[in-house]
């Protein structure tokens, strides 16, 4: 039966797969961005874990400089496979549009619920998330509303065991709350191809693609971005 299970899974991550790419290709030349990020995790107790991280991302097919943001987040396990975290995000964007141009600082909290899950080689993820953002310094009457997503997130995983890689792909969907006070709520829908690789005693080397449909009112914008995450765990249970 379990092998049932992980033939069908992989058969729809290949399926996936293929439309994400089908995807790629039907795009009009996007924008193509570069993420990077280098991050320590510490697993405090069995149930407890927090991250810190440093991030920074370019546009303009990767020759500007778009932001950079410190990350901090918290992870506590409730019940076998489902975890509820928080995170913060103190973010530097390069403002280099309009006549006012320069580094402004944006701060955003985060809420999350996860569940993850095994099957064989065959690992499965729901992740759902509500963002808050906004730029400090400035109040409502200057123009400053925050910007609000409930983001929900489907992940399926296989491990490729001859090479000890992780191969995950994940599909996410960005929806702004109906009672946002951005008079043109906007949706995204971002779909994600990571490959990683750990090893021991040195850390977890991530390379990864993905492809961002942004549709505000009748208006829509595409992006690629093209990324690479360097994280080190410490483990103060074993």
């Amino acid at each position: 039966m379990k092998k049932i299970i992980s033939t069908y899974f992989l058969h729809a991550l290949i399926c996936t797969l293929t439309f994400g790419l089908s995807s790629i290709y039907a795009q009009n030349d996007p924008d193509l961005e570069g993420w990077s990020a280098v991050e320590i995790d510490l697993k405090a107790t069995e149930k407890l874990s927090f991250s810190i991280a440093e991030h920074l991302r370019l546009r303009n097919d990767i020759s500007t400089v778009k932001n950079y943001f410190t990350q901090l987040k918290v992870n506590y396990e409730v019940l076998k496979n489902l975890e509820l975290g928080g995170g913060v995000r103190y973010i530097t964007k390069n403002d280099d549009v309009g006549k006012k141009q320069g580094l402004d600082p944006y701060f955003r909290y985060q809420f999350d619920a996860s569940y993850k899950t095994n099957v064989e080689k065959i690992g499965l993820l729901f992740r759902l998330r509500y963002q808050n953002k906004n730029q400090l310094g400035l109040s409502e009457e200057e123009g400053d509303i925050a910007q609000e997503f409930i983001r929900s997130r489907l992940g399926i995983g296989y491990r490729i065991m001859p090479l000890k890689l992780n191969l995950k792909l994940f599909a996410e969907l960005f929806n702004q709350p109906s009672n946002s006070k951005i008079e043109d709520r906007e949706t995204r829908y971002r779909y994600t191809l990571k490959l990683s690789r750990k090893f021991k005693k040195i850390g977890t080397f991530t390379v990864f693609y993905g492809i961002q449909e942004n549709e505000v009112a009748q208006s829509k914008t595409k992006k690629s971005f093209l990324g690479f995450k360097y994280a080190y765990r410490i483990d103060f249970t074993q």
